[in-house]
């Protein structure tokens, strides 16, 4: 009898919980929870067969309430059409949205091939529509070329569809010419 009683009383218990919590719990949580967490994680985009570009980072989180990824330790590399590398670079850390706009973060380093440039930076945002890449809070950028041009300043743009970059102030550095130039 004994056993009936408690095996009811348990049953009646277990009935009564409820697992349904308020909205307002669940988006307290997503808030603070990501959706997702891998480790070790590649990801390439491939455009008509070839890859055009490709991250890895150590670690991801997927926030599919906000829409964000972040991406801790990246790696990047971007692919001309027969697979050889354009740019490559490395951040500590890489916020992407919906929109594919980045905030990058943290002993930013990177080298364009094609343009025979390297940059570090500490804080950078990307316009995925515009193809822009800038400074952020006036954070200082360096530029070095392999001719061994260097230019530093603040308020760093670089417009990828002209092909462009400036500074909006504290700029500083040397240009390196050759012989031929400065006859011209």
């Amino acid at each position: 009898m004994k056993i009936l009683i408690f095996s009811l009383t348990v049953t009646i218990f277990l009935f009564s919980c409820s697992l349904d919590y308020d909205t307002s719990v669940k988006e307290e949580l997503s808030d603070t929870i990501p959706s997702s967490i891998l480790y070790d994680v590649s990801r390439v985009q491939v455009k008509n067969g070839v890859p055009r570009a490709s991250f890895s980072a150590e670690e991801a989180k997927i926030w599919e309430e906000r829409e964000d990824t972040e991406l801790f330790d990246v790696k990047f590399l971007e692919y001309d059409s027969s697979r050889g590398i354009l740019t490559e670079g490395t951040a500590d850390y890489l916020l992407i949205n919906k929109n594919n706009d980045a905030t990058i973060q943290g002993n930013i380093s990177g080298y364009s091939s094609q343009n025979e440039a390297s940059m570090t930076a500490e804080s950078l945002q990307w316009e995925d529509e515009t193809r822009i890449l800038k400074s952020t809070d006036e954070k200082r950028v360096e530029i070095s070329m392999d001719d061994g041009s260097v230019l530093k300043g603040r308020g760093f743009n670089a417009d990828f569809y002209s092909n462009t970059i400036g500074f909006s102030s504290d700029v500083n550095g040397s240009i390196e010419t050759s012989p031929g130039d400065a006859d011209e």
